[in-house]
């Protein structure tokens, strides 16, 4: 008689738990495709002029703009929405033009080099170490065979002088 007891206790409460539970108000939002994704970080480099301020060894000391590991990567940079780069000298001057864009899951950007025919000169892809609308910083290896020694190009963004 206990045990019928009792089993007709479990049984009442959860009935009463699942009426209980079909009657709460429950809110659920379905996912759009903007809160599916995080945000395209490959916007953030756009309308903007992009100077590298330094480039850090894979211990975090300063290297100089001038040791040659390094020297190319100093200047600044425009990406455009429609996929194109142009990359100018510290001084301004052009030296590169091209394209550019990142993968889908955003960790590598590459950057095709062409002349002015539109002709490929060079494929380069790196990795994104930060990707934020005040900072780009990528990640290069001197020797591509050797993920012990690289270099972080840091990038923010041209302020009004």
């Amino acid at each position: 008689m206990k045990k019928t007891t009792m089993i007709a206790g479990i049984i009442a409460a959860a009935y009463s738990f699942s009426a209980l539970a079909a009657t709460a108000d429950v809110q659920v939002k379905p996912l759009t495709a903007t809160a599916q994704k995080t945000a395209n970080t490959a916007d953030y480099l756009i309308g903007k002029t992009w100077v590298t301020t330094e480039a850090l060894d894979q211990d975090g000391k300063a290297i100089p703009a001038t040791d040659e590991s390094v020297a190319g990567f100093f200047g600044l940079a425009n990406y455009e929405k429609d996929g194109s780069v142009k990359m100018y000298t510290p001084e301004g001057k052009l030296k590169l033009q091209g394209d550019w864009s990142f993968s889908a899951d955003g960790k590598t950007r590459t950057l095709t080099g062409k002349n002015d025919k539109g002709e490929v000169l060079f494929t380069r892809v790196v990795e994104n170490i930060k990707v934020t609308p005040d900072e780009y910083i990528y990640r290069v290896y001197p020797k591509p065979d050797d993920k012990s020694h690289y270099a972080d190009i840091v990038h923010k963004p041209k302020t009004a002088e």
